[in-house]
C-alpha cells in the first residue's frame, strides 16, 4: 500500500522544468506585462520568458525568450540580478516549475506580440497600478519585494 507521502512524490518520468522570466522595465520605471493565452494562467498578466533549453545559460535563455516573444527590433539590457525565484505547479497541467526572474531594461524599440497564440498583448504598467490587473503567479509579490530591494523566493503555490 502506498503511503500519502509516497503518493505525492513525482513519478520518475515527471521532470522539473526550469524557466527564466524577465521583469523588463522601461526608462519611466514601468514594467512590461503580457496577457497570457496559454492554459496555465489564461487571462492573467505576466512577465516575458520561458523554459530553458538543455545546456543553455540563464542569461542566454532570457535573451532568446525576449527575442522570440517581443521581436528583435528592440534593445534590452539584462542584468545578472536575480530578483525572485518562483516555484509552482500551475493548473491545469500542474507541471513542477522553478522560474528564475531577472531584471531587464528596455533601451530602445517597442515590444511586439510575436507569439499571438500565447500572448494577447504587451503593456508597460506602473507598479502602483498593478491592482488593476489579474496577475500571474507571484508577479505582485516579486515586484513589491523588488521595490524594497529584497530578493524573493516564492514556493508552495
Amino acid at each position: 500500500m502506498t503511503s500519502p507521502k509516497e503518493a505525492n512524490r513525482p513519478k520518475e518520468k515527471e521532470d522539473l522544468k526550469v524557466a527564466v522570466d524577465v521583469a523588463l522595465f522601461d526608462r519611466k520605471g514601468r514594467v512590461l506585462l503580457g496577457k497570457r493565452l496559454t492554459k496555465e494562467g489564461f487571462g492573467t498578466w505576466g512577465f516575458p520568458g520561458g523554459r530553458m533549453n538543455p545546456g543553455e545559460k540563464i542569461t542566454d535563455c532570457a535573451q532568446r525568450e525576449l527575442k522570440e516573444e517581443l521581436g528583435d527590433n528592440i534593445e534590452i539590457e539584462i542584468s545578472n540580478q536575480i530578483i525572485a525565484v518562483r516555484e509552482n505547479k500551475i493548473p491545469p497541467n500542474f507541471i513542477h516549475h522553478v522560474t528564475i526572474i531577472l531584471k531587464g531594461l528596455l533601451k530602445s524599440g517597442k515590444p511586439k506580440v510575436m507569439e499571438p497564440d500565447k500572448c494577447d498583448e504587451w503593456r508597460f504598467v506602473k507598479i502602483a497600478n498593478l491592482h488593476e490587473y489579474s496577475l500571474f503567479s507571484g508577479i505582485e509579490e516579486t515586484l513589491k519585494n523588488y521595490m524594497r530591494n529584497e530578493t524573493l523566493v516564492i514556493t508552495d503555490w
